[in-house]
Formats: C-alpha cells, sequence, structure tokens
C-alpha cells in the first residue's frame, strides 16, 4: 500500500504577530496519563459516581502536570455503564456548580469527550453526576500555564485552522483498520516542521465491529494505558484530541514521512475505519499569530430549548452564535466550548466554523449525534471579527446546548508591537499530510 497524502488548509485570516514576553497562557503537553478509574479506585475513588455526587479529583502534581503554576488541565473524560440517561459537569473544585454540562450519555453507553478544565482550589478539579451511577475514567493531555512561573520549560501558543478533512479510511486506499493494528500519520510544514509540538484534531471512529477504543499519541514508547476515542458497536464516534508529536525520521521505518515532520500514531482496539479532521497544532512558541489560553468557568451560551442564543436547528440550518459582548474582544481568536445535541430527531452531524469571513461550510464535522440521544463534543471554533461562529446541522431537528469554557486570544505586545486581531488579514502555513502502512503485533 502507498502511503495517504493530504493538504491542510491555511487558516482563518489573522494579523501580525506580537513579541511574546512570558508563558501566561502558554500550552505543554504530557504524555496521556489516567488520573481516574472508579472500576479499580486510581485517583482515590472506588465505585461508580452515583446521582447527585461529585468528587474532587487531584490534578496538580500527578501525570506529568505541575504541582504549581498551572491555570487548566486538557482532559478526556469517559463514561461506561451508566444506569440512566444523565450527564457529567467538570469544573473547578471550591466553585459552585454552574449550568453547564461536559458530557451527555444515554443508559448504558460508552463513550468520551475532550473537557478542558480550570483548575480549582489545591489544584483540583470537581467532577459531579447528574442521574443514576457510572463509572468515570480520566485521562490528562496536558495543561496550560497560569502564570509566569514555568519558565524553566518552553510553552506552546496555538495556531488553529479552519477545519480540514486530512484522512479517511474508508477511501484514501486504507481500508478498515484491523482489530488491535496502528497508523502512523505526519503533516508536512516544511520550514515550520520543527515548531511544531502537537497537533489537534477531530478524531472519529467510524462503523467499529465491536465496542473497543482508540488511542493516540507520538508513537514514542510503549502505547499509553489511556483512551482517546471510546466507540460502541456500529456507531460512528468523535472526540477532539490533543497528540503530542515527535519528528519523523525519514528513514528505516519512517521511510513514508519527510525527515523533521511532526507525526503521531494512532491506534484501535477493534477492526474500525478512522477518519482525521484538522482543527490545529500548538507551536513552540516561536511562530507567528501563536494564540494564548485563558480558562473560565463553563458559561452556557446558547440553549435553544429556552431560546438562548439560537432557535431550534432544522435540516441544514445555520445559526450565527455570537457570545456576550463581556466574554469576547477585538483579541478573541478561538473559542473553547462544549458542544451538546439534545434528542435529535434523526442522525445527523453538527459542524462549526467562524462567522464572518464568508467561508463555505467545511466538510469536517465537530459532533456525529445518532436520533434520539443526547450527545457533546469538545471544539476550538475560531471567530469571526465580532466573535461569532456559524453552527450547522445537517438532517432532522435538534436542540443544540452550547458552553464555553475558556478563549484563546493573541498576546499582549511589548512597545512596539501592534496586537492581532481576528480582523486583520495573513494566514498560517500550509501543510501537506501522509500515513504509513497499517501495522499489528507493536
Amino acid at each position: 500500500m502507498l502511503p495517504g497524502t493530504a493538504s491542510a488548509a491555511p487558516a482563518a485570516p489573522q494579523a501580525a504577530a506580537a513579541v511574546l514576553d512570558d508563558v501566561t497562557g502558554a500550552y505543554y503537553p504530557v504524555s496521556p496519563a489516567r488520573l481516574m478509574d472508579t472500576r479499580n479506585g486510581t485517583g482515590g475513588r472506588t465505585g461508580a459516581l452515583g446521582a447527585g455526587q461529585k468528587f474532587d479529583l487531584q490534578v496538580s502534581g500527578r501525570g506529568g502536570i505541575p504541582s504549581t503554576g498551572v491555570g487548566a488541565v486538557v482532559l478526556n473524560v469517559t463514561v461506561t455503564g451508566p444506569t440512566m440517561n444523565s450527564y457529567l459537569t467538570a469544573y473547578p473544585a471550591g466553585e459552585a456548580r454552574p449550568t453547564a454540562s461536559s458530557i451527555n450519555f444515554p443508559k448504558g453507553w460508552l463513550g468520551s469527550n475532550s473537557v478542558t478544565v480550570k483548575l480549582g482550589s489545591g489544584g483540583k478539579v470537581s467532577i459531579y453526576n447528574h442521574l443514576g451511577s457510572t463509572h468515570v475514567v480520566v485521562d490528562v493531555v496536558g495543561f496550560y500555564a497560569v502564570d509566569n512561573s514555568l519558565t524553566d520549560r518552553a510553552g506552546n501558543q496555538y495556531q488553529p485552522y479552519l477545519p480540514t478533512r486530512l484522512w479517511d479510511t474508508r477511501n484514501d486506499g486504507t481500508g478498515k483498520m484491523p482489530a488491535g493494528s496502528w497508523i502512523d500519520y505526519s503533516l508536512d510544514f516544511d520550514e515550520y516542521n520543527s515548531n511544531v509540538k502537537t497537533v489537534i484534531v477531530n478524531l472519529t471512529a467510524v462503523s467499529p465491529a465491536k465496542s473497543g477504543f482508540l488511542t493516540a499519541w507520538s508513537g514514542v514508547g510503549s502505547r499509553p494505558t489511556a483512551s482517546t476515542v471510546n466507540y460502541l458497536v456500529a456507531k460512528n464516534v468523535p472526540n477532539l484530541a490533543y497528540i503530542k508529536t515527535t519528528p519523523c525520521l525519514g528513514t528505516g521505518d519512517d521511510w513514508w514521512c519527510t525527515a523533521g515532520a511532526p507525526k503521531w500514531r494512532v491506534y484501535t482496539s477493534q477492526s474500525a475505519h478512522i477518519v482525521t479532521d484538522l482543527v490545529g497544532v500548538m507551536d513552540d512558541g516561536a511562530m507567528e499569530y501563536g494564540l494564548r489560553f485563558k480558562p473560565m468557568s463553563p458559561t452556557r451560551i446558547v440553549d435553544t430549548r429556552i431560546g438562548q442564543g439560537a432557535s431550534v436547528f432544522g435540516p441544514g440550518s445555520v445559526r450565527t452564535i455570537t457570545p456576550p459582548a463581556e466574554m469576547v474582544s477585538e483579541d478573541t481568536g478561538v473559542l473553547a466550548l462544549n458542544v451538546t445535541a439534545v434528542a435529535p430527531s434523526n442522525n445527523t452531524v453538527i459542524t462549526l466554523w467562524p462567522a464572518g469571513y464568508d467561508l463555505p461550510k467545511p466538510e469536517s464535522s465537530n459532533l456525529n449525534p445518532y436520533a434520539g440521544v443526547t450527545v457533546s463534543g469538545g471544539a476550538l471554533t475560531p471567530v469571526g471579527p465580532d466573535g461569532s461562529f456559524n453552527m450547522h446541522n445537517l438532517s432532522g431537528t435538534t436542540h443544540m446546548v452550547t458552553d464555553v469554557v475558556g478563549t484563546f486570544y493573541y498576546p499582549a505586545p511589548v512597545a512596539g508591537t501592534s496586537v492581532p486581531t481576528a480582523k486583520a488579514g495573513s494566514v498560517r502555513p500550509e501543510a501537506t499530510g501522509s500515513h504509513s502502512p497499517v501495522s499489528t503485533g507493536k
């Protein structure tokens, strides 16, 4: 089989870069690490989380997360074996529980969601279950700096791209992945290869033969005891994935990719197709146009059930969502969201993209809900000049709920430089993708 290729679209329009003078809001990837598993007591909680119960999970000082200097963490939260339709809310420990959800699920479901959470008192995150009982598994993949104290390590900036489909094993010549197999992916950014440290993609398992999971990591060392996407048999399940990369060697087993280009690995426990949509990358702090992250307690901006932010979505509906003015500024480039489809009438696809630039709807997806099932998905969505974004529903009717968990902003300039804004014009470097043949037994 020949390696597959794909092209990443240029980013949404942006402006000239500012000089960075500290690491506040910078991202730091870690190797995926398990912080909590109620099935075996990892993290201090043994037994399913019951109705109305919350657990304060210690995050700082564990799994590669520093004890101080951390403002927010990127978690992959999984539920397994819920006894009722319910939801979990992850929020800063010590704060009042917000009117927001982090992951919604039906009875008997197995699934996960990427959740960015501001750390609360003692470096903890509270996890609340609404109804019934469910086991909860939490893996950490990275964190954001709250101040400039982490100067002993290089921080990363976020470089958003227009949502772009990179690979789809249904039509790129790969075919359905066998159970227990893996595939390596790479994006060639040419002169910027050494700058890219993490890729952020929507990773979707399609038509799995059995219930199982995907794990994405750099490919260095053994596969981590962590999952990226958890899927049920025959269900198409996406999740937002932050994947730490490693440089391609360009020779030997890496003959298929460009030397120095960032690469990563995706493993599937069961036979499934895999679809990969590019969302953005984290650089080494040296590229232009980079954004930093400011976490916030989850804040609801859309709930079509009560007419907040938008009305119910019909087939082919597009709504432009404008956050409250106090939530965004001219320096806001991207919103970190949790998007929920509430019991859609049909199987459908939800897609988000920036408003205000006359951009066509991307072919990628953010959420793939099934009829009658309430599901959530994390999203990093570039915004238009006034901070707005578009939301599209493919089929049937559905209510939508959207919570904001943070904003990505252009750092304040030092003297003599200008602040970049989402209103000006430039683009990020394009990239060409490739992938290895499918492998098993490693």
